[in-house]
């Protein structure tokens, strides 16, 4: 037997010695390849940390600016807190400044919001008005005078004395017995007051006249012992102390004019105003506020529980209590505010979705760009030993290094170019997208050096996909659900994630139809091509529909873009004609004057200033009794002018129509329409009392009558005619609502009606009132937010297209080498680029557009813009298609030159020639 050879056992070859060190050096070597796309990647991080930064900061300003700007334009005396009540809170002279800390520690105890705010407490005691007798006779331009006596401690601060000497202490006695005794026989001797200026010229009253203010228990002997100026006529002052600086005039038609004067007091003489008790006096507080608005509803929080609260005050002295209930217009003011804030931010939440969204949709694709720059070194480091788990852990690792210092350099360049208050809510997003680099990188798909072919599935075989856009789509359906049926429900900052992720998920969805939907159009442009001579068309619509799934990044940011420039149109649009619809409901007709009275003289006047097509006019009569039964309530009762009414307030929302014989008695019963409060009953008799009783016949009741009532809740409409016919009364108008000429210049016709009227009365207009509603910051935002948001959508679409073509570079630069070789005239390589980007555009601009259409009436359900607008009811959403069309082709023509330069870009990546032995 011959000895067998054993067979050789094999072994596994002994590490080389320096192989670790290799592997790891190509796993450095890989971060330093592909640097094109990582500063691409480090660029868009930055500007997106930047921007997210940047938006909540935003936000807080211009919500700060919004409040800001509603108190500033805010009149002082609904802007201060103000109450008034019956009796003297103090008990002599030398209590103000005690008086003064009480409500000082009110204010204290209500906030410090509110507090920080608030000036120094004003308060003054006004008796009612009493009839003058002048010793040397009333003058004869009145048939009436009166006077009104006041105690200000502080009201020589604001005024100048021109003539005399500010009050002195009166000489009357302080106790009541000893005052009623000497009031008796008429033996008290004249105390000083002071007068204005205007008030003392229209008196005829100098330095040292004596007037009596008869009571029933004597005289009050006065004698003027100063007149004075105001320091500044326009302060916030004189707006509290109305009818200071000139006597109010009074016009009773039926027997002229009367003049109430307003005469300065020492402030030390309540004591004779207390033992004069039927001087019947009232103590009138305001506490100016200024709020800066840094927490407008902690404000808001401490007005309402300050002026819910009903304060009984000490007088000094402990004699007594002052019950004080506090009121201020700042409230309403601020929870308007507050309300149109709430409806911008929600609207630009859903704006600012779909960048967000965008941006880290470009983040993973810019990603995918540099693992596909690095595809070989990633191959060959995989191939020499190195794991998967390793080559994911360096990439995250790389991505968390690259991100987070450049996402840090955006956040703080936004930081420092928006300067606030800290809060590290505002850098939450920004950290996110530090991260996102070295998540997406870490979840990339590894490449390998065997070769695929990647583009000739048309269908993912993933069941997966399926399951991932159905469930999208239902997403989408229950958001839209919530919006419409709940509406937004908004937090402190106005924000509904349910509500901002609508316009994100209904472009997802979109983009999912499309990209389903793209081949069947495609597919009939290959078989038209298919039977043609041309070889771009044919290969063009070929590698488009077998590389379709490419084209999702990009088609989302333009379908996001689109959607956005559609979405912002249109909302501009409806706000614009949701603001003017309010405007002109608020003011009633194309120009609305007010004044204390308007003579026939002046309506002839105002009705022949050019351009003026037509006027009418609204007479007010306050507080008229409205009797039905043995019962009654006052009612404030405006008379028109049944004949010219409808002519003027034809383009008027929402106008009072009045019928055809509204200005003709109904069987001796004048024919009226009324509020909606109070209720009237026609078989009770209903009837108003003037000297007479005025029978009256309801036609209507109704919610509101724009333009024609300013202030009354309760009131009554009538025909002007048959009420000056019924109750005698003169009724001068103290509203003329003019019709402008639709050829005539509105700025024109405003100009001379200014100067025609001057300062005899307010003028209001509906252009005006738009104006000032467009000029706020939340106005102003809104649009602002609109054109960032569509720059920064088209600006990354740019970037997904230029990325998808850097992508898809390989490939089609092995076909053009194949097709050049083959004699395929290079401008074949422009065409097919070609064929890679227009079809997505066109097939994104058509869903962003349906998607842009569909927003507005998304906003419109689930967000309240009344406030946003000031009109009483919802806007509906207007379309505009000039309009329209317009922005879709600018943005048409935008993307067109960026596709361009996109086409210039990949047909450089792709230029190469097939070498002997490449395979094609």
């Amino acid at each position: 037997m011959s000895a067998r050879t054993p067979a050789p056992q094999h072994r596994p070859p002994a590490p080389r010695r320096g192989s670790s060190r290799m592997r790891w050096h190509l796993l450095l070597r890989q971060a330093r390849s592909g640097l094109g796309a990582t500063i691409a990647l480090l660029v868009i991080v930055a500007v997106t940390a930047g921007v997210f930064t940047a938006w909540p900061r935003l936000e807080r300003e211009t919500f700060a600016d919004e409040v800001g700007y509603q108190i500033s334009t805010t009149p002082p005396t609904l802007r201060a807190l103000t109450a008034s009540t019956e009796g003297y809170p103090v008990d002599s002279g030398e209590g103000w400044q005690t008086w003064t800390e009480a409500i000082d520690e009110l204010i204290i105890d209500a906030g410090p919001e509110l507090t920080a705010g608030t000036g120094t407490p004003r308060t003054s005691v006004t008796t009612e008005a009493l009839s003058m007798h002048i010793e040397h006779g009333k003058p004869d331009t009145f048939y009436q005078v009166a006077a009104r006596l006041r105690a200000d401690p502080d009201i020589e601060d604001y005024i100048t004395l021109l003539e005399g000497a500010a009050p002195g202490p009166s000489p009357w006695p302080s106790t009541r017995d000893g005052f009623m005794a000497q009031a008796a026989d008429q033996s008290l001797e004249p105390a000083d007051v002071m007068l204005s200026q205007d008030t003392a010229q229209a008196l005829e009253l100098e330095v040292g006249d004596r007037f009596d203010l008869p009571v029933f228990f004597g005289r009050l002997p006065l004698q003027v012992s100063g007149v004075f100026a105001a320091n500044d006529p326009a302060a916030d002052q004189w707006q509290f102390q109305l009818n200071t600086l000139s006597p109010r005039i009074d016009n009773d038609p039926n027997q002229g004019l009367a003049a109430t004067a307003m005469a300065y007091i020492g402030p030390d003489d309540l004591t004779w105003l207390q033992a004069a008790s039927e001087l019947q006096p009232e103590t009138e507080l305001w506490v100016p506020v200024q709020p800066s608005a840094t927490d407008a509803e902690v404000l808001i929080t401490q007005l309402r529980t300050l002026t819910a609260t009903t304060f009984h005050v000490d007088t000094p002295g402990g004699t007594g209590t002052l019950s004080l209930d506090f009121s201020a217009g700042l409230v309403d003011v601020l929870g308007g505010a507050v309300d149109r804030w709430r409806g911008t931010a929600a609207v630009l939440a859903m704006v600012a979705a779909g960048p967000i969204g965008v941006a880290l949709a470009i983040l993973a694709l810019a990603t995918r760009v540099m693992v596909a720059r690095r595809e070989v070194t990633l191959a060959l480091a995989h191939a020499r030993g190195a794991s998967s788990l390793q080559l994911r852990s360096l990439l995250g690792l790389e991505g968390v290094v690259l991100g987070l210092p450049v996402a840090a350099l955006g956040a703080a360049v936004a930081t420092v170019a928006l300067p606030g208050a800290f809060q590290i809510g505002d850098y939450w997003l920004a950290l996110g997208a530090g991260l996102a680099p070295g998540v997406f990188l870490a979840a990339t798909r590894l490449p390998n050096l065997r070769a695929r072919r990647g583009d000739l599935a048309l269908r993912s075989a993933s069941r997966w996909r399926w399951v991932a856009e159905v469930a999208l789509v239902a997403l989408t359906a229950a958001a839209v659900y919530l919006v419409v049926t709940r509406g937004v429900s908004a937090s402190g900052a106005g924000t509904d994630p349910v509500a901002a992720a609508v316009p994100l998920l209904l472009a997802l969805t979109v983009c999912v139809l499309a990209v389903r939907l793209l081949p069947l159009p495609l597919g009939a442009l290959h078989a038209a091509a298919r039977r043609g001579r041309g070889l771009s068309a044919f290969l063009g619509s070929a590698r488009t529909i077998r590389e379709g799934g490419l084209a999702l990044v990009p088609m989302f940011a333009l379908v996001v873009g689109t959607a956005i420039a559609v979405f912002a149109t249109t909302m501009i649009t409806t706000l614009e004609h949701g603001t003017d619809a309010g405007a002109r409901a608020e003011v009633g007709a194309d120009v609305r004057l007010t004044g204390e009275r308007f003579s026939a003289e002046d309506v002839e006047a105002i009705s022949e200033v050019n351009g003026v097509r037509a006027t009418t006019t609204v007479s007010t009569a306050p507080s008229i009794p409205l009797y039905q039964g043995d019962d009654y309530e006052r009612v404030t009762v405006y008379a028109v002018e049944s004949s010219t009414q409808g002519e003027v307030q034809t383009d008027v929302p929402g106008a009072v129509v009045l019928p055809g014989d509204f200005g003709e008695l109904d069987q001796g019963a004048l024919p009226v329409i009324v509020s909606s409060t109070p209720v009237v009953d026609a078989e009770k008799d209903p009837f108003l009392l003037f000297d007479d009783h005025v029978p009256i016949t309801v036609l209507e009741q109704v919610e509101a009558a724009p333009g024609l009532l300013v202030q009354s809740t309760d009131w009554v409409l009538a025909d002007l005619t048959q009420m000056r016919e019924l109750t005698g009364l003169a009724l001068l108008p103290r509203t003329v609502l003019v019709d402008i000429a639709d050829d005539a210049d509105a700025h024109q016709v405003l100009g001379e009606l200014d100067s025609l009227l001057g300062d005899r009365a307010t003028m209001e207009s509906p252009a005006q009132s738009a104006a000032d509603f467009s000029a706020s910051p939340a106005a102003t935002s809104m649009q602002a937010g609109f054109l960032v948001a569509l720059v920064l959508c088209v600006l990354l679409a740019v970037a997904a297209i230029v990325m998808t073509l850097v992508l898809a570079a390989p490939a089609r630069r092995r076909l053009l080498a194949v097709l050049r070789t083959l004699g395929v005239p290079p401008r074949t390589s422009g065409r097919l680029v070609a064929w890679e980007t227009v079809p997505v555009v066109v097939a994104a601009m058509v869903s962003g557009t349906l998607v842009g259409l569909t927003l507005p009436h998304l906003v419109s359900a689930g967000i309240d813009l009344r406030p946003f607008t000031g009109a009483q009811t919802q806007p509906p959403v207007v379309y505009d298609p000039l309009l329209l069309v317009g922005v879709l082709v600018a943005l048409a023509v935008v993307l067109a030159l960026c596709v361009w330069l996109a086409t210039v870009v990949a047909r450089r990546l792709s230029l190469s020639v097939l070498r002997i032995g490449e395979a094609s």
